[in-house]
């Protein structure tokens, strides 16, 4: 055989062999951000709370609270199953990140606005007066234009979690934006400190949490 052909074959020939090796290998998965890292390898025990400082503490309860979400994709199973002070916690974060960032109507319109009551029911506990006359305030502006938490809520239930939900003719009601814009104007000056109460009422009512954490997550 020509010695130019040999040459040539097994210059072919290594090119194509890496490749035909990797055919069929998974591809690498995208490496993923820190906050999920930080989900994943969350911990939360009486240890580790007491010898963080406040805002360490914030970051415990929310990613553990987040942890405990995603163990089954945000379902209602972990939610149900959530001790009640960690619960708490929750709801006000998830409302006080909602509001922060977009208003109360991004609140509604997004899946935090299925547990609207419970997250009324948690203003009460923690002491937030002002702030949940402002959410049920808002949601009397929603009924005002025939909406309501729960019908969006039905309209949520039937779209996939990360779908996007079309909720433009919301945002094209003139009246009810200013309307709304109105609540978060006095949310944003408040003085009312959300992420402060709910940390008080999460060490007022933490006693019997640590055992339950160990036994249940086995933290």
């Amino acid at each position: 055989m020509n010695f130019t052909i040999i040459i040539a074959i097994l210059a072919i020939l290594g090119y194509i062999l890496p490749k035909l090796v990797k055919f069929g290998e998974s591809a690498p998965s995208k490496p993923k951000g820190e906050w999920h890292y930080r989900v994943r390898f969350a911990k939360l025990n009486k240890e580790l709370y007491e010898k963080a400082t406040e805002e360490e503490r914030l970051e415990l309860l929310y990613y553990f609270a987040q942890k405990i979400r995603k163990s089954d994709d945000y379902g209602i199973t972990s939610l149900q199953e959530m001790p009640e002070p960690l619960k708490t916690f929750y709801f006000i974060d998830c409302l006080e990140k909602e509001v922060n960032n977009g208003g109360f109507l991004q609140f509604f319109t997004n899946s935090t606005g299925r547990y609207t009551e419970e997250t009324i029911d948690s203003l009460a506990k923690i002491g937030a007066d002002f702030n949940k006359s402002l959410i049920l305030s808002a949601v009397k502006i929603l009924e005002k234009h025939n909406v309501s938490p729960e019908s969006l809520g039905n309209q949520l239930d039937n779209h996939d979690l990360h779908e996007i939900f079309p909720i433009g003719e919301l945002y094209q009601n003139e009246a009810l934006m200013n309307e709304m814009y109105e609540i978060d104007k006095q949310f944003y000056k408040s003085d009312e400190y959300l992420w402060k109460l709910s940390l008080t009422y999460f060490e007022e009512n933490n006693q019997d949490l640590w055992p339950k954490l160990e036994e249940q997550y086995r933290n």
